[in-house]
């Protein structure tokens, strides 16, 4: 039984082509009996057929023609989803070429997940050059910002001893001395922001020495005050003794002039700067004052950030990118220090570098 119907099933196809065969064989005899049978009206029976099969064949081309326009079309319009965001891609890729901080940016792709995710890769990359690229951007603006101060202290020494200066023995070796401090400075400086600039993690070469914070803060605050004598300068020291902190002491005088030179960048319309100094519970507090723009409330915890700014628009106007104040948190830290700050938008900001005390002489 098994087998009969086996071979049933394989011989099904074979006999529903003969069946038709015999179909297409019987309706030829038919046709060909009836044009015998008729003979009369041959002519007008074939006359009637070919008109009949004419109709047919006009029906039969046009669904062709119809079909194939459809098609030619739908595959036109595939084509076009497909080759629209490769073009895109490509002109985006060009632009960047062109110019590798262009704004342009390959447009999302809806309907098409892998084209998508090639845009946005692509994207992505432009973003991270492009960060990059500012980075170094920045970089180049807060060397030349941050080496203008000690260049400008040398320079008024330079000018001052051609003027009259060369004579005095005093005010010559006063200038000379402040002269190759600055250039020290210069030379430290440099390379911390190279170092900065590399890592994110800075490691400050903290070697902790006796300092006595008062000649380093007149000496930086009579430099300074020199550079810019269209500035109002109070320095108010509250101290009776000298006070010593374990601050390398090219590093204290770097620390201030950055915050100092801060408070001279964002003094716009009151151009006054006061400078603090006081024994705090065990610490050493010194406080750099202006009465500038100030930073709003949401920029406090943010203006230690590298390269944050909190008044972008200006700085063109005053140099600088943000560097600097990441300079002081990363060493003041290094130190055991503190760096604290206050300010409240159109009234100014108060910096203070505060730095235990490990050793407090009377001056009487």
């Amino acid at each position: 039984m098994t087998e009969s119907k086996q071979k049933q099933k394989k011989n099904s196809p074979e006999l529903s082509i003969q069946t038709i065969l015999t179909l297409a064989l019987t309706v030829g005899f038919l046709l060909l009996l009836s044009v015998i049978l008729f003979s009369l009206k041959t002519i007008v029976g074939i006359h009637i057929q070919d008109a009949v099969l004419e109709d047919i064949s006009h029906w039969w081309l046009l669904l062709i023609l119809v079909t194939l326009f459809w098609t030619v079309f739908l595959a036109w319009f595939l084509a076009q989803l497909l080759v629209r965001p490769v073009k895109n891609l490509q002109k985006t890729m060009l632009a960047f070429e062109e110019d590798p901080l262009t704004d342009s940016r390959v447009t999302p792709v809806a309907y098409n997940k892998e084209l998508n995710d090639l845009g946005q890769v692509q994207n992505y990359t432009m973003d991270k050059v492009q960060g990059l690229i500012h980075s170094q951007q920045d970089f180049v603006s807060d060397v030349s910002h941050e080496l203008r101060t000690p260049v400008a202290i040398v320079k008024g020494h330079l000018e001052l001893l051609n003027r009259w200066g060369k004579d005095d023995p005093e005010v010559l070796e006063d200038s000379i001395t402040s002269s190759l401090s600055e250039i020290r400075r210069m030379e430290t400086l440099v390379n911390e922001m190279l170092v900065l600039t590399r890592a994110e993690n800075l490691t400050v070469d903290a070697q902790p020495e006796e300092t006595e914070v008062t000649p380093i803060l007149e000496r930086v605050y009579h430099d300074l005050q020199m550079v810019h004598p269209d500035f109002s300068w109070t320095l108010d020291n509250a101290l009776d003794s000298s006070a010593m902190v374990g601050v390398r002491s090219d590093h204290l005088e770097q620390l201030l002039i950055i915050l100092i030179d801060n408070a001279l960048k964002y003094s716009t319309s009151r151009k006054e700067i006061h400078l603090a100094l006081a024994l705090a519970g065990g610490w050493v507090e010194i406080g750099v004052q202006d009465f500038g723009q100030g930073i709003a409330a949401e920029d406090l915890d943010r203006v230690f950030d590298r390269f944050y700014r909190v008044d972008k628009a200006r700085v063109h106007q005053t140099g600088g990118n943000g560097l600097g104040l990441s300079i002081v948190k990363k060493m003041v830290a290094a130190y055991g220090g503190q760096v604290q700050v206050e300010s409240a938008l159109g009234s100014g900001s108060v910096f203070r570098l505060r730095f235990p005390l490990i050793k407090e002489e009377n001056n009487q």
